[in-house]
């Protein structure tokens, strides 16, 4: 890809469909919750037990699986290509050299880079306000860029 005239995604617009795209995971998995719990409160009421729905076990429990919902919904979606929250934008994460799709892996490689950026304060992030390409270390890590046609 030419360096010089791709027009690359401003971090605001990146940071706006984020938070898109946060919510919109939110919503679902507090969905899932709701259902799940409704399903089990009428499986306890059908056998006549009253199901646990508190202590540590189940909190655990509850945790792992927005996390796993979470993550899972940035790898699928990165891997494709936009997020749903990317697309009200029209950008798209794609490979620095190619211009295509990264993929799975790329995109489980780009969100652990995610994360490194922010443990570290938020500067992985923060670096893309003055990288020329618009890169944070997550984009850097997994060698991609998020495009703005």
């Amino acid at each position: 890809m030419a360096y010089d005239n791709t027009p690359y995604a401003s971090v605001w617009i990146r940071f706006v469909a984020q938070l898109i795209d946060g919510v919109i995971v939110g919503v679902a998995l507090i969905v899932f919750f709701i259902v799940v719990g409704l399903i089990a409160g009428v499986a306890g009421l059908a056998t006549g037990n009253r199901p646990s729905t508190t202590g540590p076990g189940v909190e655990t429990l509850a945790n792992v699986i927005y996390f796993i919902g979470y993550v899972g919904y940035f790898i699928y979606y990165w891997g494709m290509g936009q997020t749903p929250g990317m697309r009200i934008f029209g950008i798209y994460v794609a490979d620095a050299n190619t211009g295509t799709a990264i993929g799975f892996g790329r995109a489980g490689i780009r969100y652990l880079g995610y994360l490194l950026s922010l443990l570290a304060c938020y500067i992985g992030l923060i670096w893309a306000l003055f990288d020329k390409r618009k890169q944070g270390w997550h984009d850097k890590i997994a060698n991609t860029v998020v495009i703005r046609p």
